[in-house]
């Protein structure tokens, strides 16, 4: 009869281990929320510029990164980091390259906003808004026809 006890006990511990010690309760398993993201200005001359990517973050865990996803239409991709900017409110700086395409077609870039809490949660690809925000970098005037 030891025997069976001692492997009673054995299998008490282990099942207790194996449940995290028996405090459950579910932790932080919310991403942070990330609203009113903005691009300005929205729309470029065909020389390119600077575009300032601002968004409003919070998390009850409290936030450890914020950073903006910049796509070309050829899929090329970069992150711009955010940096707080008072009033849950964070603020990053982008450069955009000059348009210069002879199709006389404008250059879309999308961005989106993505955050992390302090528990390792992320907001989900892309990031927010779902369809992203929109920047157009104009073409250059095309050249006219010569006359002959």
């Amino acid at each position: 009869m030891k025997g069976w006890i001692k492997w009673t006990m054995a299998g008490l511990v282990l099942l207790i281990i194996g449940c995290g010690g028996g405090g459950g309760g579910g932790g932080d398993n919310t991403p942070p929320n990330v609203t009113d993201v903005q691009v300005n200005p929205t729309k470029l001359s065909f020389r390119g510029g600077s575009v300032k990517i601002s968004a409003v973050v919070s998390d009850a865990s409290g936030i450890d990164r914020v950073w903006a996803v910049v796509q070309r239409p050829d899929g090329w991709k970069r992150e711009v980091t955010l940096s707080p900017a008072g009033n849950a409110s964070y603020e990053g700086e982008f450069p955009v390259e000059s348009n210069l395409s002879v199709d006389g077609q404008s250059v879309i870039y999308r961005v989106w906003v993505r955050a992390r809490d302090m528990k390792g949660n992320e907001t989900p690809e892309p990031g927010e808004p779902k369809d992203g925000r929109t920047v157009e970098v104009t073409a250059p005037l095309k050249p006219e026809k010569p006359p002959f």
